[in-house]
């Protein structure tokens, strides 16, 4: 039922309903594993989310990945969240190529254990970019 709901709520382009059925999802999975945690998959208590910040904080990491001084990384906000609710179910590899042609610097960011954007499909549409420097990148 959830999977026939997705499948014809991307097909038709319903990306609302489509972010629904998949909370609806997440939600099965949570409670028929016993409430593992969709952040990290290997374990079953609340994500430390403040980490992330911490890494792309850091000053070895904003220099490494080339990380703009100006911009302080945190946690999605419930507001960010609700603004793109709809947006999240949507692809947008034609938008991640225009901004690698235009020199933009790109810094994309997977949890290993992430269950609700997980790696293979991260892997996934990385692949699909058509960019002149793709095997650079």
């Amino acid at each position: 039922h959830v999977i026939l709901n997705a499948t014809y709520q991307e097909r038709f382009r319903q990306w609302v309903d489509l972010h629904d059925t998949f909370d609806l999802a997440l939600d099965l999975i949570v409670n028929m594993s016993g409430g593992v945690n969709v952040y990290d998959i290997t374990k079953y208590r609340e994500y430390p989310v403040e980490l992330i910040a911490s890494f792309l904080e850091s000053p070895d990491n904003k220099k490494r990945f080339a990380l703009n001084d100006g911009v302080t990384f945190g946690k999605q906000s419930g507001n960010v969240y609700e603004a793109l609710y709809a947006d999240f179910m949507y692809q947008y590899v034609h938008l991640v190529e225009m901004l690698l042609e235009a020199k933009v610097n790109v810094l994309i960011y997977n949890g290993q254990n992430d269950l609700i954007v997980e790696t293979p499909g991260t892997f996934k549409w990385v692949e699909m970019l058509h960019y002149a420097k793709a095997d650079e990148f």
